[in-house]
């Protein structure tokens, strides 16, 4: 009786945890597969190009590789193109770019060019219909939906192909319940090895995928160089759209083509 009762709650555990990481039902992703999409643009930020400036922007159309992009908010609710959570890196200054007025940060220059941090819409207008992979970037402690329902009505507008992801689940939900039509994607690695500040729940349940509960997502982009969890691979039973990141070679690509759909990649030119 004993064994009986133990089996069956192992099995339920298993089915909870596959309930849990199923992405959503498979759709047509097929737009976004097969294709090369060029992280932060097509930068060379010690060639005066910075990551995420029109420059780098500009770069990759011309080349004919999608782009991989990061959204946030200045402090005034302007929805801006920009990575980091801090200024420090990219633009020398101290601080939070959500601390900043968008007139304040349009005066300063990327890694000491005469770029400038661009606007959502400037840079949808500068790519022109290439297709987009959107990350929604959520600093801790701000507010996923905020950030999500401003940056929508760009995302709706834009005449190219275009699809969101974020580390933060609340985001794809936020994407599933409000813009149920929009391909979503999760974005994940293996936090068990790069804890990335994120407690212990978190990083277990962000490894492993169990988050997808959240947002079911049409597709996963992951880490690969972070190594797999059970969890990613449960996740690949059922599926869903896979993408790369960060791939840093041809050699690193070519690897990955029959696992992966798509790559984010940088520092060369992919093909």
């Amino acid at each position: 009786m004993a064994a009986t009762i133990v089996l069956v709650v192992i099995l339920l555990l298993v089915l909870l945890f596959f309930y849990l990481v199923a992405p959503g039902k498979r759709r047509d992703t097929g737009r976004f597969e097969r294709k090369a999409f060029a992280h932060r643009g097509l930068f060379d930020n010690k060639g005066g190009i910075p990551e995420n400036s029109l420059a780098a922007f500009r770069r990759a159309r011309a080349h004919g590789y999608g782009v991989e992009l990061d959204v946030q908010l200045s402090k005034d609710g302007e929805v801006v193109v920009f990575h980091d959570d801090t200024l420090n890196r990219v633009c020398g200054v101290e601080g939070h770019l959500y601390e900043k007025d968008y007139r304040e940060l349009r005066q300063i220059p990327l890694l000491g060019t005469d770029e400038r941090i661009p606007l959502f819409s400037e840079v949808l207008a500068a790519l022109d219909g290439m297709p987009v992979i959107c990350e929604i970037k959520v600093p801790e402690g701000q507010d996923a939906a905020e950030i999500c329902a401003k940056a929508a009505p760009f995302i709706d507008g834009y005449k190219g192909d275009i699809c969101i992801e974020s580390f933060n689940p609340k985001a794809v939900q936020w994407f599933k319940k409000n813009r149920p039509q929009m391909v979503r994607g999760q974005l994940t690695m293996n936090f068990m090895k790069e804890p990335c500040g994120l407690g212990l729940l978190a990083r277990i349940g962000m490894s492993n995928l169990l988050v997808n509960v959240l947002g079911r997502p049409d597709f996963i982009a992951y880490g690969d160089y972070t190594g797999d969890t059970l969890g990613f691979a449960a996740c690949r039973l059922f599926h869903p759209m896979l993408a790369a990141w960060t791939i840093t070679s041809q050699e690193q690509q070519d690897k990955l083509k029959n696992r992966y759909h798509t790559v984010i990649f940088e520092q060369y030119l992919a093909q």
